[in-house]
């Protein structure tokens, strides 16, 4: 595969062919819809949640097409409204993805958990996590439960600080999540770039052709790091720059993937 630094001066070498500013625009507009979209009442989190998926699809198509040097239109967002069997994989693979995520996020916790806190204290844990969702789920009628258990705290030994416990904790959750991220992370490209694919077959393409790839994504994203701290910086303008720079990068990323593979 081409180095990282190629692959982002490819990218760079693709916006600078006129497509600075379509590519500026197709970023601030779809952080305006989707951004919507979460804001109207009631239904803003059913819609993000539907809508998200076929969106992305469509962010990662125009991306795509500026990566190929191909003639672009902001329409292209819209991709996967057009199809419905792109706008079922989109939306399937988004919720996998969800699930995937919080469930791998879970098993991590719970490892923690068992490990440092041991088999006692872990049920105890488990209850507690069990009363907080009861307490914060609609459906289940409300009771007085505490959003803090002392007795939690009470089990476990009292040289542990809690603050050392929580920073033990981040491993556990982000090493898996970062991995599964990272495997599953051309799934929207795959499904932009077949609208007759399934949402499993792109989960599935994607961790396949991610074996072996996964730090070299993981170091290209890394590389950004510099920009995006200087975008900090420019209170959040410069984003408007990185964002299309880091999209093209990725799509150049996908495509020599697959020359590779």
């Amino acid at each position: 595969m081409k180095n990282n630094i190629l692959l982002r001066s490819e990218a760079l070498a693709s916006l600078n062919n006129d497509k600075w500013g379509i590519s500026i625009g197709a970023f601030l507009i779809y952080m305006i819809i989707t951004g919507a979209i979460g804001l109207i009442p009631v239904v803003g989190g059913l819609g993000q949640l539907v809508l998200s998926g076929p969106f992305l699809v469509g962010y990662f198509y125009f991306f795509l097409k500026v990566s190929r040097e191909e003639s672009v239109d902001i329409e292209d967002l819209f991709i996967a409204f057009k199809s419905k069997n792109q706008f079922l994989a989109s939306l399937v693979s988004y919720l996998l993805v969800i699930l995937i995520v919080f469930t791998t996020m879970g098993i991590g916790l719970a490892l923690w958990a068992f490990l440092v806190l041991g088999r006692e204290s872990f049920n105890r844990f488990i209850d507690w996590i069990s009363h907080m969702s009861e307490k914060f789920n609609p459906i289940i009628p409300q009771t007085d439960l505490p959003l803090y258990d002392p007795s939690l705290a009470e089990s476990i030994s009292p040289e542990i600080n809690w603050f050392f416990l929580i920073i033990g904790a981040i491993p556990f959750i982000l090493i898996p999540v970062i991995y599964v991220s990272l495997s599953i992370s051309q799934t929207w490209f795959i499904i932009a770039n077949d609208e007759n694919i399934s949402a499993y077959d792109a989960l599935k393409e994607s961790w396949n052709l991610m074996r072996g790839k996964r730090l070299k994504l993981f170091l290209l994203e890394l590389s950004f790091i510099g920009w995006a701290i200087l975008s900090i910086l420019t209170l959040f303008i410069g984003f408007i720059f990185l964002a299309p720079y880091m999209q093209t990068s990725y799509a150049k990323f996908y495509d020599n993937l697959n020359e590779s593979s």
